[in-house]
């Protein structure tokens, strides 16, 4: 059985401040570190129907990281990710704004709003 994701807010697709459109994830407490943002990654590309391991490209973690890039690949589109630690928010974004609700179609399942 997946593990759930827990945020904040229910997921919202909204404009990219550099271009294209971003989904939101505002996950658990800002300022804190020990939010397993690369465990749901994990989850959402499993969600995707991909294989985390090749799908997710991340740097190496190092303690309290924080404004984290990375990009998931997913049905042939790339998806931008960005995660803040300080203020506790997971972003995808992608030019096309039909597939990041694809994305959010298939994540809703594994999302648990607390």
């Amino acid at each position: 059985m997946p593990s759930m994701i827990e945020v904040r807010a229910p997921l919202d697709i909204k404009v990219d401040p550099q271009g294209g459109w971003q989904l939101v994830f505002w996950v658990l407490d800002s300022f804190n570190y020990a939010t397993p943002f690369r465990a749901m990654l994990v989850e959402i590309a499993e969600a995707l129907a991909q294989h985390p391991l090749r799908s997710v490209s991340l740097p190496n973690y190092i303690v309290e990281e924080d404004f984290v890039e990375g990009t998931l690949q997913f049905d042939g589109s790339s998806l931008r990710i960005y995660y803040e630690h300080v203020l506790s928010y997971l972003t995808l974004v992608n030019d096309d704004r039909g597939v990041l609700t694809m994305v959010a179609q298939r994540v809703q399942p594994r999302i648990a709003l607390i």
